[in-house]
C-alpha cells in the first residue's frame, strides 16, 4: 500500500508530508471559507479529511460548521456537541463552545440562527470579539465549512474570510455551479485568494482538465485568477467511512484517497499565501460590516 502512495505523488509530480515546525507558525489564524456551488460535492468531507491531514503535520486546525441547518462536521465525526457558539453570546466561555474529536481535529457547531437570521445583533458581535482574538491564537488555521451552494450567506463569509477553497467535482452541471458561486462573488464581493480541488475525480487527468476549464472560464469570464489546490480521487474507502462516521484518514490510511489528502496539505503547506490574516475577530469584524452595509440577512441570490 505504501507503493500505491509513493505513485499517486508521483502522478501529481509532488513530494512527501511537509512537517511544520512550531517556530513557523504565525500568531493569528488565517480564516479559510471552503464552498462549493452545489451540494453533494463532499465539501463537509474534504473539510474533515483536509483538516485532519494539516493537524498531522502540526498545523492547529479548528473547523467551524456555518452549515446551518445540516451539521455535517459533528455527524462525520461522531461527536454530539455539547455547545455552539451561540452559547458564547450568552456568556458561556469558548473553550466550552469548542468541541474535541478523538483524531486531534477541533470544531465549532454554529448553531441554528447564527448566520441566517436577525436574531444575532451587531452588539453580539461585538462582545464575542475580544473571546476570538484570543481563541485565533490558539489556531493556525480555521475553515469555515460553509452551505452549500450559491446564497447571500455564503457570500458574505466568503467576503469576510483570508482566502477561498473551492470544492467541485469534474461532473459539467457542478463546474457550472462553481462558475455561478465565482460570478456571485465577483460581482458582488471583494473575492479573497482562491483555490480549486477537484473532488471525486475519476483520474487525475480528468480532474486536472477539469481545473484547467474552471481557471480558463473565470479568467476570461470575470477577469479573476483562480489556482489549483489538488485533487481527490474518488475511493469507494471514502463512502465506507462516512458510514463509520470516521475520516478516510483513519479508516483506510493507505488508501488513494487518504494519500491525495495528504498531498493536498502538503500543497497548502508548500505554497501557502503570505496574505495578511485578520483572524476569528477579525472575520467577524468584516461579517460585521458587510452586514451593516446592507449585504442582507439570509436573503437568496443566484447568479
Amino acid at each position: 500500500m505504501n507503493d500505491q502512495a509513493s505513485r499517486l505523488r508521483a502522478q501529481m509530480g509532488l513530494s512527501e508530508t511537509v512537517n511544520v515546525a512550531p517556530s513557523a507558525r504565525s500568531t493569528t489564524a488565517k480564516v479559510i471559507a471552503v464552498g462549493s456551488g452545489k451540494g453533494g460535492v463532499g465539501k463537509s468531507n474534504f473539510c474533515v479529511n483536509f483538516g485532519l491531514s494539516l493537524a498531522q503535520s502540526g498545523i492547529r486546525v479548528l473547523i467551524m460548521d456555518t452549515d446551518v441547518g445540516f451539521a455535517n462536521i459533528e455527524v462525520l465525526l461522531n461527536v454530539t456537541p455539547s455547545h455552539t457558539l451561540l452559547d458564547a453570546i450568552s456568556g458561556r466561555s469558548l473553550s466550552d463552545v469548542v468541541e474535541h474529536s478523538p483524531y486531534g481535529l477541533s470544531f465549532i457547531s454554529g448553531g441554528n440562527g447564527l448566520f441566517d437570521t436577525t436574531s444575532l445583533e451587531d452588539e453580539d458581535f461585538r462582545r464575542l470579539l475580544a473571546d476570538l482574538n484570543k481563541l485565533s491564537g490558539m489556531y493556525d488555521v480555521v475553515l469555515l465549512d460553509c452551505g452549500a451552494g450559491v446564497s447571500e450567506i455564503s457570500r458574505q463569509l466568503v467576503a469576510a474570510s483570508d482566502e477561498l477553497i473551492l470544492v467541485t467535482t469534474p461532473e459539467p452541471t457542478s463546474m457550472t455551479d462553481a462558475y455561478a458561486f465565482m460570478k456571485l462573488l465577483v460581482h458582488r464581493s471583494a473575492l479573497p485568494h482562491t483555490r480549486v480541488v477537484v473532488n471525486r475525480a475519476p483520474s487525475f487527468s480528468v480532474a486536472k482538465r477539469a481545473a484547467e476549464t474552471l481557471i480558463g472560464v473565470t479568467t476570461r469570464f470575470l477577469d479573476v485568477r483562480i489556482d489549483t489546490l489538488g485533487y481527490i480521487l474518488e475511493d469507494t474507502a471514502v463512502s465506507e467511512a462516512v458510514m463509520r462516521q470516521v475520516p478516510v484518514l483513519e479508516h483506510a490510511v493507505n488508501s488513494r484517497a487518504a494519500s491525495c489528502y495528504r498531498q493536498v496539505a502538503n500543497n497548502f503547506v508548500r505554497h501557502d499565501v503570505r496574505t495578511p490574516r485578520v483572524g476569528l475577530s477579525g472575520f467577524f469584524e468584516r461579517l460585521l460590516r458587510n452586514r451593516s452595509r446592507g449585504g442582507g440577512r439570509g436573503s437568496g441570490h443566484s447568479a
